[in-house]
Order: C-alpha cells, then structure tokens, then sequence
C-alpha cells in the first residue's frame, strides 16, 4: 500500500483495504507511464491477474463481484440506489470542488506547485505547473465549476459539506448502518482535502464540523484514508 493524492485511487486503495485483499501499489506522475496501463491515460488501473480494470467505480464493481463479502453495496434495491446517485456524487460533483480548491485557488496552487509538482524528475517539474493548470482549468470549464465566481465555488463547497452531515445524522454512514461504496467515494474526496499543507481553508471547514469528522473516523475503522 502507498499515498496518493488522487481521490479516485485513494477510493479504490479504501476498497481493497474493506475487502481485505493484499494488494501492491504503482504510483505514476505522468499521463505517459499511465498509459502503458490505460490507453486513455488515466488513474486508476487494478489489474486482477490477467484483467485490467479502469475507472474507479468500474474497479469497486469488479471487486464486489470477485470477492462479494464484505460487500461494498447494500442488498435492498433502494439503498443501492441510493448508494449509486451518492456515489456518482461523489465522482462527478464533489471531486471537481476538490480539484479547483487544489488547483484554480492561487494560494493553494503556490502550495502544490511547491510540495507536489516541484519533487517530479526534470523536466517535468518545470513543464508541470503550467500544464497542470491550463488543463485543470479546461476540465473545469467543461463540467461547470470554472464557470463560476471564487466566492460561488466555496459556497457550494460549504454547503456540499452540510448536506453530507445531515445524512450522516439519520445513520452511522451514508446510506444505512453499514459503510458502503458511497462512503468510500465521498470519504476519498475529503481525505485529501484534510491535507492542511495543501488546502488549509477546507481542512479547517471539514474539521469544524463534528459530525463530518465522526463520520470520517468511522469510515476509516474499515477503510484507512490513503491520502
């Protein structure tokens, strides 16, 4: 096992952890190493003795299905509905905060600029930083968030927040009393953003709230944070 500062593998690294499987970690920097795994050049890439599984919700499926105890979805077919929209969440709603909070914030760009892309083998240490952000900032654009205002996004982000806590108040995890997919997915997001060194503001906003933080801890008692 290994940290990551992606939020899609630390939810996959949280779902071999639930299932108690032995696994051994890859890490790669470059779009080009990830592409002798995945020609689309994307993280993650589990590969299962002879498959290779891309995409992280497609990887928990796999999982689920090989190794269906402890199961990562739950058995009622409206929880599992459920645990899917909040997973979906989750990947295509909260994750883009977290990368506009890491990447698009000046002051928390100086901050990965230097603790993250300033450690990657030349020359990429010098072409990362540029590239990263025009390329962070071209996503953005077409999902949404770099569309809006500073003051826009963290409000969302706030209250993004919120919501998860009124769920987490009805039950111990997001979707019943057992942890689920849709935890670990949503779980994945905030661990990074707990890295006070990169994002300081939104580890203050996650710790500020009790409920959210409780939350957490009883999540990582069946998948440690692999952030």
């Amino acid at each position: 096992p290994g940290g990551t500062l992606s939020p899609p593998c630390g939810k996959v690294q949280m779902a071999l952890h639930f299932k108690r499987l032995e696994f051994t970690v890859k890490n790669l920097s470059l779009p080009s190493q990830a592409r002798h795994y995945n020609p689309r050049g994307r993280l993650p890439v589990l590969q299962i003795g002879n498959e290779t599984v891309v995409d992280s919700t497609d990887i928990l499926t796999a999982l689920d299905r090989r190794w269906p105890d402890p199961p990562l979805a739950p058995a009622d077919r409206q929880a599992r509905a459920q645990c899917k929209i909040l997973e979906d969440w989750a990947d295509e709603c909260l994750y883009f905060y977290e990368v506009w909070l890491r990447f698009l914030d000046a002051a928390n760009f100086t901050r990965i600029s230097t603790e993250v892309l300033a450690k990657l083998p030349r020359p990429a240490r010098w072409l990362a930083p540029g590239i990263a952000r025009r390329e962070v900032r071209r996503r953005l654009r077409g999902q949404g968030v770099a569309l809006k205002d500073a003051a826009t996004v963290r409000r969302e982000f706030e209250e993004c927040l919120d919501a998860v806590v009124v769920l987490v108040e009805r039950s111990s995890f997001l979707v019943g009393e057992q942890p689920t997919r849709a935890d670990l997915a949503v779980a994945s997001v905030l661990d990074q953003l707990l890295l006070e060194r990169l994002t300081p503001d939104a580890a203050r906003s996650i710790a500020a709230r009790p409920g959210l933080s409780g939350w957490l801890d009883r999540v990582h008692v069946h998948a440690p944070a692999a952030c």
